[in-house]
């Protein structure tokens, strides 16, 4: 000891540890004997229980002068269930306790709710526990007291004015509590927000904080009811009230009702009753008309297209008349506005469909071409029977176009969601396009609509569509399928369903749609630098500016780099592209491309030398006519000369379409289907040696359709030829077969490969070389 303080590691005073040691207990045993005894009561023993233990604990508490007197004990298949009274008899608290072995787990009830981790003394997880826990847990809520609510003892007239609940202040009169045990003893209002349990011990009170806040409101209801002030909720908080109002709107709502369906008979049966006869110049104005037109006696270009097609029904055979669902949209309208005398009286004058023809359609009459609010109340009713929620809610559009077919009347029951069209369509079809911001369309003749144009929403995340759209059209323009998707994409977006792409075939007005989506172009303006292929052979590009576009900037007028205006040229967006970054330091054997000054064109070259005494670079090119021409070029004019060698990849990486609603990334799908069909007739024009045949190479290897034809040759003649589902259908192509998708899958099918590769492997004299695996 002494040494250690020497050192400085001791400062004198003896630790706890020491004592122990150095200076036994001299009435007690050794700290050495304690050590060596292999049962002494020094040392703490515990024991865990399991569910006999407790079980055996409870039932001798439980008896008469026990502390857990007057608890209820039932074994259960999970472990024990301990029931606690209170007072008056009734169910309070509930304790479950679950055994796996003697790992212990447990949960308490007060009433129907379960307490919360934080309000009980140990864990209820699934643990080792000894009896003194479950003791201790079982004294705790033996002891707990249990709020019961704001008593309504006093207040009857609170419970009188606001029934079974209180409510808010605010707009929705949100309700913050409700009533218990009604015309019971101990009826009470309990908070929303009622902790159950009072864990301040010092009070005397059987209530817990929020419910205490209670008795407060409870005396401001009193009061203002003693001074006769009634409350401005009574009519939304009494559900007595409501239902003696909404009874009472319904004899009124009836009662009217029933006066119109009179008024209404009365005048049919007026207008029947005074029915006059029609005069020979009025019955004759049909035929009249008729004769003109026929004639060429009169013009009926620029008429309405529902009385062109009027004036056609006219004149056709009375037997087997056709008619345009327009105009039975149209006939439909007049019937219901003026009813049956007024619509018989109008078919002597003028041939009109039947009453019976229109009342097959009336049924149909709900149907209207595009966005419908009821749609976004039926999608978000798919969606939730599908269980697709949240983040779930993504997808993409399909839209395609069909043909409405002229024998609708015959085949209503297969076209009746496509074929009907909308009345205002028409009137309104070249308003809409002059309405449009900036427009500068032409108003385009009317006609009824030969197509529909639908658009389906998929989800990305499950196997569900949902038909959101129709349009009635003849044509549609770039601009306007613009318009009807993000459209479409907003209202979606406003109920929560977010849609990140299209999907669509590769129609003109479809490839137009999604070209019209240039980044570039919608970035370019006046004074930009670009690129044009001025001679439009997409050979050789030259620096211009751009000076103007038209608004859909389609086009563009550009002059040439560092020259007046004077030389304005109006180039097709096609032919101008973005330029590439000018460079400054070359590498010997780096591609770029030389600016010859024999033609001023561009061509493809490759750097063979620098001259560090000239400051020069020996650059090889191959010009027009395929002969190697050698230039130098000083430092000084690299940038008049040189540039890198054009690459799309790497200019449009960084530019994707923006959804112009939310600001996402909006993705343009091409139907697969459509590709694959786009394939097959590509290969089938590949090395066939007719007119405008195509030269299909890959690896060095043609890809001709005369191996899927040597093929389908080979299977026919030989039995033992790996099986192929290759026809005479799917080899030589008709207008009808290059449509049907299963030929193309057929033809394009691993099956197909397979077979090749066979024939290929272990038949070594077949006709068509090359044939790739």
């Amino acid at each position: 000891m002494v040494g250690l303080k020497n050192r400085g590691l001791y400062k004198g005073y003896r630790s706890a540890l020491a004592t122990i040691f150095l200076e036994p207990n001299p009435s007690g045993p050794s700290i050495g004997s304690i050590l060596r005894s292999k049962s002494n009561s020094y040392w703490k023993v515990s024991t865990y229980a399991n569910i006999q233990d407790i079980l055996s604990l409870i039932k001798r508490e439980s008896l008469t002068g026990g502390k857990f007197m007057g608890t209820v004990i039932r074994e259960i298949s999970e472990g024990l269930e301990l029931h606690f009274f209170n007072n008056k008899k009734k169910l309070e608290k509930k304790i479950l306790i679950f055994a796996q072995g003697i790992f212990l787990s447990y949960k308490v009830w007060v009433f129907d709710q379960v307490l919360k981790e934080v309000d009980l003394p140990f864990p209820v997880k699934a643990m080792k526990r000894t009896l003194d826990e479950i003791s201790n847990l079982m004294q705790y809520v033996f002891s707990l007291k249990v709020c019961c609510g704001q008593s309504t003892v006093g207040f009857e007239n609170v419970v009188q004015i606001r029934g079974d609940q209180l409510v808010s202040n605010d707009k929705e009169h949100t309700p913050f509590a409700f009533l218990e045990n009604k015309n019971q003893p101990d009826e009470a209002y309990r908070h929303i927000h009622c902790k159950f349990i009072i864990k301040d011990e010092n009070t005397c009170d059987n209530k817990c904080e929020n419910c205490q806040k209670l008795y407060k409101t409870m005396q401001q209801i009193y009061r203002r009811s003693l001074a006769g002030v009634n409350s401005v909720k009574i009519a939304y908080a009494s559900k007595e009230i409501l239902i003696e109002k909404i009874e009472h709107q319904k004899k009124l709502i009836k009662t009217q009702y029933v006066t119109l369906a009179n008024i209404r008979d009365c005048l049919q049966k007026k207008i029947e009753n005074e029915g006059g006869e029609i005069s020979d110049n009025m019955s004759k104005i049909t035929h009249t008309v008729i004769e003109n037109v026929i004639n060429k006696n009169i013009d009926i270009s620029s008429l309405h297209p529902i009385f062109q097609e009027l004036i056609r029904i006219q004149s056709e055979k009375p037997n087997g008349t056709r008619y345009h669902l327009m105009f039975l949209r149209w006939a439909i309208s007049v019937y219901s506005k003026s009813g049956k005398a007024a619509y018989n009286v109008m078919k002597t004058i003028m041939r009109l469909p039947s009453i019976s023809t229109l009342k097959n359609y009336i049924n149909e009459g709900e149907q209207f071409s595009g966005w419908q609010d009821k749609t976004a109340f039926q999608i978000l009713e798919s969606l939730t029977t599908n269980n697709i929620w949240g983040y779930r809610r993504a997808g993409f559009f399909s839209h395609d176009s069909f043909k409405i077919q002229k024998d609708f009347e015959d085949e209503m029951q297969d076209y009746q969601l496509f074929a009907l069209q909308c009345q205002n369509e028409i009137h309104t079809a070249s308003e809409n396009n002059n309405l449009l911001p900036n427009s500068i369309t032409k108003k385009q003749e009317q006609n009824l609509a030969t197509q529909v144009h639908q658009i389906v929403w998929h989800s990305t995340t499950h196997n569900f569509a949902f038909p959101i759209a129709y349009y009635g059209i003849n044509t549609i323009t770039a601009h306007n399928l613009n318009t009807l998707l993000f459209n479409l994409a907003a209202r979606l977006e406003c109920i929560g369903i977010h849609t990140y792409g299209s999907i669509c075939d590769g129609a003109g007005e479809n490839r137009t749609h999604i070209k019209s989506f240039d980044w570039y172009a919608s970035t370019w303006s006046s004074g930009d630098i670009v690129e044009v292929n001025f001679h439009k052979d997409k050979k050789s590009f030259h620096t211009a500016k751009i000076i103007d576009s038209n608004y859909e900037r389609t086009k563009f007028t550009v002059c040439l780099r560092d020259c007046n205006e004077s030389g304005k040229f109006t180039i097709d967006r096609t032919y101008i592209r973005p330029p590439m970054h000018s460079k400054s330091k070359w590498d010997v054997n780096e591609i770029c491309e030389f600016k010859s000054p024999k033609d001023d064109q561009w061509y493809l070259g490759k750097i063979t030398n620098f001259d560090s005494i000239e400051s020069t670079l020996s650059i090889e090119i191959t010009n027009a006519e395929g002969a190697s021409e050698g230039w130098k070029v000083f430092n000084y004019h690299i940038d008049k000369f040189l540039r890198p060698v054009y690459d799309d990849q790497k200019l449009i990486a960084s530019h994707k379409t923006v959804n112009p609603i939310t600001g996402d990334e909006w993705f343009f799908i091409s139907d697969p289907t459509h590709v694959f069909k786009k394939l097959r007739n590509n290969l089938s024009k590949s090395h066939t040696g007719e007119k405008n045949a195509r030269e299909i190479m890959y690896n060095r290897k043609e890809i001709s359709w005369k191996h899927i034809r040597g093929i389908y040759e080979h299977t026919n003649k030989h039995a033992m030829a790996k099986a192929t589902k290759l026809t005479k259908r799917h080899i030589w192509l008709t207008s009808w077969s290059k449509m049907r998708v299963d030929l193309v899958e057929h033809t394009l099918s691993k099956e197909v490969e397979n077979a090749l590769a066979f024939i290929k492997k272990h038949i070594s004299g077949f006709v068509y070389p090359e044939i790739i695996g």
